[in-house]
């Protein structure tokens, strides 16, 4: 695949770094490959991303740790992403190829709900992790995730694929419906809106002691 790395750069901003993320039919694995033979920006993948943070847990359901590794990722990166934004250095972005060219994706199959867990598909988990990660973790964390989640579709030029930004699904408000119905058959928690929260406990932990750790260094900084 040929990209034109300036589409690239503009989307990166200041990083020289990125991790991209999409469903295979749309290439995002192919864009993978040509952002690294470009050089200039360093892209990271599942498979050779590494963690920065202690934050996998595993909550002993059946399927939990199906996909985990795959969502933890993204976790990962928010987490770095809100210590980059507090010590004022770039961001890295996660960029999720969500189309090719005229074709994209059906944003409804995101709410609906898979009758057999490991079929329910890897990067439609991946897609609902984000929306979790950007409105369960306060007005901070979601500026930071409104900054790195950068949906794209894959469009092609003279000068190779052009990344065009596609608005992130959740601001969709037939979506918001589908959403609002999906979360009425889930099975929750005593006590609580959510069916999971050892990984939400782990990650508004590391949350807090970033913040106190900042306060550490800036007293200011409340």
């Amino acid at each position: 695949m040929k990209v034109d790395i300036k589409a690239v750069k503009d989307l990166c901003g200041n990083s020289k770094e990125a991790v991209i993320y999409g469903f295979n039919f749309y290439n995002y694995q192919e864009l993978y490959e040509a952002i690294n033979s470009d050089g200039s920006i360093k892209a990271y993948n599942s498979d050779d991303y590494e963690y920065k943070n202690d934050l996998m847990v595993n909550s002993g359901h059946p399927f939990s740790s199906l996909y985990s590794h795959f969502k933890f990722v993204i976790n990962d990166l928010l987490l770095e992403n809100y210590k980059r934004e507090q010590n004022g250095e770039p961001l890295v972005p996660l960029i999720f190829v969500v189309g090719l060219d005229s074709n994209q994706y059906d944003k409804t199959r995101i709410f609906e709900r898979a009758q057999d867990p490991t079929e329910k598909g890897v990067t439609l988990t991946e897609l609902r992790r984000c929306y979790k990660l950007a409105h369960e973790f306060g007005e901070d964390m979601t500026k930071v995730a409104e900054k790195t989640f950068k949906f794209v579709r894959l469009v092609s030029s003279d000068n190779g694929y052009q990344l065009a930004t596609v608005e992130p699904f959740w601001k969709d408000e037939q979506w918001q419906k589908g959403w609002e119905e999906r979360k009425k058959t889930t099975e929750k928690e005593m006590g609580t809106e959510n069916r999971n929260n050892f990984w939400r406990k782990k990650f508004q932990t590391l949350i807090d002691e970033t913040d106190e750790q900042q306060k550490k260094i800036d007293p200011t900084n409340t």
